[in-house]
């Protein structure tokens, strides 16, 4: 290092800004010159060590969409998004969220027009599987006063609602388990999904119109009366007994039920 020595985080700031732009050599007058190996050389194998690390990152959170596009095409791409998504925190928590949106902007990836949002639900499934815990839905909690309409359910914090325009669930359950990917008709969408963890196991359940609807609305923080309205208006046949059979027995709602509803992840495609 020269004499003019910077402070820390002057260093770690003008190391990382290398090592997200190639073109930015901040950092090499950091470092004594050498005559073997140029600096730049030796930072441009630094900077691939980290990037090939954070591609295989990518690779574990989007497992499904890596089958989809295949090996090759996935690092490619995920290097392309790493020139301006690099990790912004000191964890790789969060790293990736943006991904689903390049892909639904990334030319080469028309072909599969589905691809942002199977990615989406694998980011859902990724932080219902991390999420916190919350005991379940009261079922006494349904009975307490005369009218019940005014009453908030609160989500599980795993629970996440998805919308897509594509039979995503299909998509990327077929990518995720099979052994054999399953020929799937693009014209069976669109899918409501709901995403949460229950019994230790990150669950997906298709919700129809009307039961999408319903939970819509709660998590919107909406009382038990204005989500059956909203379901009814979308779906004539909305089983509201059935409702909150699902309520009861899914997990994905937690206790208590209260008169201030709690907003729960919701991603509209």
């Amino acid at each position: 290092m020269t004499d003019a020595r910077p402070s820390l985080a002057d260093f770690q700031a003008r190391f990382a800004a290398s090592l997200r732009k190639p073109e930015d050599g901040s950092a090499l007058s950091l470092f004594s010159p050498s005559e073997r190996i140029p600096l730049a050389r030796r930072f441009d194998v630094y900077r691939n060590n980290v990037h090939a690390s954070l591609v295989d990152a990518l690779a574990d959170i989007f497992p499904a969409v890596e089958r989809l596009v295949g090996r090759d095409f996935f690092r490619a791409s995920a290097r392309l998004f790493l020139a301006d998504s690099m990790p912004s925190l000191g964890t790789l928590m969060g790293f990736g969220d943006g991904f689903p949106e390049f892909l639904d902007r990334f030319e080469p990836a028309a072909r599969l027009p589905y691809l942002g949002d199977v990615a989406r639900l694998e980011l859902l499934w990724l932080a219902a599987y991390h999420a916190g815990e919350a005991p379940p839905v009261d079922p006494g909690a349904l009975q307490a006063g005369d009218d019940p309409s005014g009453l908030c359910l609160r989500f599980h914090p795993s629970a996440a609602l998805l919308s897509s325009s594509w039979p995503v669930f299909q998509i990327w359950r077929s990518n995720r388990e099979d052994a054999e990917v399953m020929p799937i008709d693009l014209d069976t969408g669109p899918d409501f999904l709901m995403v949460f963890r229950s019994g230790g196991e990150v669950r997906i359940a298709s919700l129809d119109l009307g039961m999408h609807a319903f939970c819509e609305k709660f998590a919107a923080g909406a009382a038990l009366g204005d989500a059956a309205e909203a379901a009814a208006a979308v779906d004539t046949d909305f089983d509201l007994v059935a409702a909150f059979r699902f309520i009861l027995s899914s997990g994905a709602f937690a206790a208590p039920l209260s008169e201030r509803g709690d907003t729960c992840h919701v991603q509209h495609l």
